[in-house]
């Protein structure tokens, strides 16, 4: 390979500004792959590493970015036999316990070889990588038990998902949209109603939303209406919130009455949501290989597979080229901490 270095960016304090660097390049252990990124995702929680030190604070300097495609450049000790060097895949890192070497935002990156997909001759790098940290959250919010605990559709169980009822406050997000399609289409759950602002309608309807309802509306009215598509107070029994960092909407809208899970993909304080809701189970989703268990390697095996059929599609994006651009980077990474940033952006080392 040449020189055992690359270019990063690197978190190098948390509040300043992530800078242009240098690092080793990693070598693949047991089970392990070396991949030579050709994109990157940059999503909202990178900026939560960079201003807050979610997830890295005690690991500096670190290298954001969890998303990522590209080719294989080394196999590891016994990795997963079918794979070859050269072949694309697209991954993402462990947000449970990262390192640098799983980060995007450098030349190189290490993936877990049971924890990639291949990615399909008909779609670009840039265009997978949107996917792998979303898609892999919403299979942990549907399928473990740190969320809904439904049956996957790889493991052939019987169930009645077209008479379930869910609410997806925080709809306009793109991973409530990706939630939303594979709930509708995938699983055939057909009550879906989201809380989202009106210019998502048309959006949402497509992905298989049954009603949606203005998140700009007074709360009452929110509360009203929810209930009112789900057939009454008593049928909404399950919520996930994939925007909100407190939670009293989601509480006030749960049954008080019976049993209720409350997945977020925000941390979540389940004492709090539990005073209004004693019989409500609130729990936090966080995406990694280790929370999808057993789940992962299916998941990754039939992921290209979903979204050659259209059961998932790429999220909108931008480009820019080269680590280099450091400037453009903290900008996107500015507008996330604002709460804006579409269309999420998309580096090319």
């Amino acid at each position: 390979m040449g020189s055992r270095t690359q270019n990063a960016v690197f978190v190098y304090e948390v509040g300043k500004p992530v800078r242009l660097g240098q690092r080793h390049i990693p070598s693949p252990k047991t089970g392990e792959v070396l991949v030579k990124v050709t994109a990157a995702q940059l999503l909202p929680h990178d900026s939560y590493g960079r201003d807050r030190g979610v997830f890295i604070g005690e690991k500096l300097p670190f290298v954001l970015g969890s998303s990522l495609a590209g080719t294989i450049e080394e196999l590891g000790p016994d990795a997963a036999p079918e794979y070859e060097l050269g072949e694309r895949v697209f991954g993402t890192s462990n947000l449970q316990c990262p390192t640098p070497d799983q980060a995007g935002l450098q030349q190189y990156v290490i993936l877990q070889a049971d924890s990639i997909g291949r990615t399909p001759s008909n779609f670009s790098d840039d265009e997978v990588a949107t996917l792998p940290i979303n898609v892999a959250t919403i299979m942990v919010a549907l399928f473990t038990k740190f969320g809904f605990m439904f049956p996957a559709p790889w493991e052939d169980t019987p169930f009645d998902f077209a008479s379930q009822t869910i609410v997806v406050l925080g709809a306009g997000t793109n991973a409530a949209k990706i939630f939303t399609r594979i709930a509708a289409k995938q699983l055939g759950i057909k009550k879906i109603i989201t809380v989202a602002s009106l210019s998502n309608r048309a959006a949402l309807l497509e992905v298989g939303a049954t009603a949606v309802i203005d998140r700009h509306a007074p709360e009452d009215s929110i509360i009203e209406q929810v209930h009112a598509a789900a057939g009454g107070v008593d049928n909404v029994a399950m919520i996930i919130d994939c925007a909100s960092w407190e939670h009293h909407l989601a509480a006030s809208i749960l049954t008080p009455n019976k049993p209720s899970r409350l997945v977020t993909l925000h941390r979540v304080n389940g004492a709090t949501v539990q005073e209004t809701r004693p019989l409500c189970r609130a729990t936090l989703v966080q995406n990694s290989n280790a929370n999808l268990g057993h789940h992962a390697k299916p998941f990754w095996d039939v992921l290209p597979r979903w979204l050659e059929s259209g059961v998932v599609r790429p999220t909108a994006f931008r480009t820019i080229d080269g680590l280099e651009n450091v400037d453009e980077i903290n900008r996107q990474l500015d507008e996330y901490a604002a709460g804006r940033g579409d269309p999420q952006l998309v580096i090319r080392p």
